[in-house]
């Protein structure tokens, strides 16, 4: 019998934010995310700090792209100290995400400690990130992340990737930013049978008032509990 699960947020997923697999040139991957470290004060929503993610190739292919740089900058949440920033340079893509991402979950010092404290930096919740667009065009913003509603396994680390955006939508009535979130099975993604309009890609559009409200409904459908289908518990 299924049951409701509510999903688990595994990873953050890089999106492109400027240039692509289709445009000549270098391009620009980026992700956002909050994690909690031990010692920090949390938000309401459990964090302690917040994290954006940034990798620069010579060309949109995932598997040639040459030399990586990437850059991790951290901030914590419940103060106003300038953000902690990490960078370097990593031989191809792959290796870049894994340095970037492990930059992230460093321990974190509080402030007076000479030691960070015992503990693991966990991830919270994934965050949005802008693309990048051409001067005076309306604003976007997307987020994309591994979660898993029901068990996983070294096989099956994840059951969805999701990704949402946001766009603002000036000069007309109602509603200033248009909303959409994007649900992929592990299965679909792994099979490369995530097509539009197939049954394996489940789509939500929505509006919202103000960017505060679009992000915050994105996260609550993120999170919102799913029946785990089959597949999603193999």
């Amino acid at each position: 019998m299924s049951e409701l699960q509510t999903p688990r947020f595994i990873a953050p997923h890089f999106i492109e934010i400027e240039g692509g697999v289709d445009v000549p040139g270098p391009v620009r991957r980026a992700c956002a995310f909050t994690t909690a470290a031990p010692g920090w004060p949390r938000d309401a929503s459990g964090a302690t700090h917040h994290h954006l993610c940034v990798l620069l190739s010579e060309n949109g292919r995932w598997h040639e792209t040459g030399a990586v740089q990437w850059r991790t900058e951290g901030r914590a949440l419940s103060s106003g100290e300038p953000p902690a920033v990490a960078t370097g340079r990593a031989p191809d893509l792959m290796r870049g995400i894994v340095a970037a991402l492990g930059a992230a979950h460093a321990p974190v010092h509080p402030r007076g400690d000479a030691t960070p404290p015992a503990g693991t930096v966990l991830c919270v919740a994934p965050a949005f990130v802008p693309i990048a667009r051409e001067p005076g065009l309306p604003g976007i913003w997307a987020c994309s992340h591994l979660s898993a509603a029901g068990p996983v396994s070294a096989e099956h680390p994840w059951t969805h990737l999701q990704t949402a955006f946001i766009r603002a939508w000036p000069g007309g009535e109602g509603p200033a930013f248009r909303c959409e979130l994007e649900t992929l099975s592990f299965s679909a993604v792994m099979s490369g049978a995530a097509r539009a309009g197939t049954a394996a890609r489940e789509t939500a559009f929505w509006s919202a008032a103000s960017l505060e409200e679009a992000m915050q409904s994105c996260q609550a459908r993120i999170f919102a509990p799913r029946t785990a289908a089959a597949e999603d518990r193999r």
